[in-house]
Order: structure tokens, then C-alpha cells, then sequence
């Protein structure tokens, strides 16, 4: 099996893949089987990334922080443990920030598309859902919305919903909402088309994310999910994904 490894820049992911380049070579990205992500969940991302020009699966190997998508990392019988795996197929949404200048900026994410405010004045938005405003005016440091990927990172952080691996939901999750208070955010289908529009945007600067792409001075997000890109994510057998976020969503620590 030809694998490109895919290596975090953080020591202990470089240690671990010297010796598994050693055992198993090292493809190029273009002829590759498999890519094999080697450190934590941003390694993971990124090699899910680069995955997607070449519809291939990826493997993510703990060498990491938390690590929440990854597999336990063992340097041995690496190969017996890709044909073996489970798939699971997710996809990106994609995020088309306009700005001021009525620039056009499309970016994928993986994990999340997020609105921040820029200044010390909350950012004022309004939300609507498949071309019907749901909410409109939320003032606010910011809103979100994640896939179930991302929906136990920065999504989790803000409170909002750990979503199953797999589901065909997505996480609208407010970020430290001041008006209207009592607004906790909303659980919407997948096929959804959401529309971030800022009001006031000179006086409320927000800056829009696609995952770590920043676009600054936005007037209008547009997010819909790519169902036509396949992100393939491998995992061990003994490593059950489903269990994994029901028991981070009973989790109290």
C-alpha cells in the first residue's frame, strides 16, 4: 500500500515519523493510497485537505494533543490496520464572504465557518435560513456554524451541541450572544443555505473564517455544504467514532 504521510510540525509527530517512513517509504501525495496523518486534530484537517484533490482516505495517527478525530498511534502492523478500517464520508461547506469592496472570497471548511467581531463593539447580524430571515438582529461577539467535525471544537467551546459523527445536521451556535439573551443557537439540515448578513458593518467590523482562512471587513457570508466533495476518514475498528462523541457528550470534565 503506497501512503504519503502527512506530519504535524510538533517533535514528538516528527520522532514518530522518521521511524514510519523508515517501515513503510513515503509516497508522493499524487500516487498515494492513503494519506496518513501524523500528530493531532490539526494534522488531521490538514491532511483532510489535501485529500480532497485526490479522493483518497485518510488515517489520523495521535501524535498529538487531545486528538479527538485520531487513531491510537503503534508504529507496527500499520498496513493490517488501514485494510481493516471503518470509512466514514463527511463534507466541507463551503463559505463565500463578500466584503466592503464587494470582493468575493470562497473558502472550504471542515470544522466550522465563524463570524468574529473586529473591535470592541459587538457585532450586529442577521440570520437567514434557505432565503427566509430566522433572526433578525443578534448582537454578539460572533456566530458559527459546524459540522458534525467541528462540532466538538470551537463549537463545543461556545456551548454549543456536540453533533454524531456522520449525521446530516449541522450546528448554528451563537458566540457569547448579548441580544436576544436567551438564544442558544439552532440545530439545521445539512442541504441547508445560510445567510450571515452584518449590520452596520463600518461601525461593526466582523472578519468571517472558513476553519484557520480569515477574511476581514465582511458584509454578507453565504454557507451551503459541498456534497459533492467526499472527505473519507478511516478509523480502527476497535476505535467506534459513534462511541467516541456519545461519550464526549456525557462527559463532565
Amino acid at each position: 500500500m503506497k501512503i504519503h504521510f502527512s506530519i504535524a510540525i510538533n517533535k514528538k509527530a516528527k520522532l514518530a515519523s522518521t521511524e514510519l517512513i523508515r517501515l513503510y517509504g513515503q509516497a508522493e501525495l499524487a500516487k498515494a493510497e492513503v494519506i496518513v496523518a501524523v500528530g493531532g486534530d490539526g494534522a488531521m484537517l490538514s491532511a483532510m485537505r489535501e485529500s480532497i484533490n485526490f479522493n483518497i482516505p485518510v488515517f489520523g495517527l495521535n501524535r498529538g494533543n487531545i486528538g479527538f478525530l485520531m487513531n491510537d498511534f503503534h508504529e507496527l502492523n500499520l498496513i493490517k490496520r488501514l485494510k481493516d478500517s471503518n470509512e466514514i464520508i463527511v463534507h466541507p461547506l463551503e463559505m463565500i464572504a463578500i466584503d466592503s469592496k464587494n470582493n468575493k472570497f470562497i473558502e472550504l471548511a471542515i470544522n466550522e465557518v465563524s463570524i468574529f467581531r473586529r473591535t470592541h463593539q459587538s457585532a450586529k447580524i442577521s440570520i437567514k435560513i434557505d432565503g427566509t430571515e430566522r433572526l433578525n438582529e443578534l448582537t454578539c461577539d460572533g456566530v458559527m456554524l459546524a459540522t458534525p467535525v467541528g462540532s466538538t471544537a470551537y463549537n463545543l467551546s461556545a456551548h454549543g451541541p456536540i453533533l454524531p459523527i456522520g449525521s446530516e445536521i449541522l450546528a448554528l451556535t451563537p458566540i457569547s450572544p448579548f441580544r436576544p439573551r436567551r438564544w442558544r443557537g439552532a440545530l439545521i439540515k445539512n442541504g441547508s443555505n445560510v445567510e450571515f448578513n452584518i449590520i452596520n458593518p463600518k461601525l461593526r467590523p466582523v472578519s468571517a473564517s472558513a476553519d484557520s482562512k480569515e477574511v476581514k471587513n465582511i458584509e454578507k457570508v453565504l454557507i451551503s455544504q459541498r456534497n459533492d466533495i467526499d472527505l473519507r476518514i478511516l478509523y480502527d475498528k476497535t476505535n467506534s467514532m459513534e462511541d467516541k462523541y456519545l461519550k464526549e457528550q456525557f462527559s463532565i470534565g
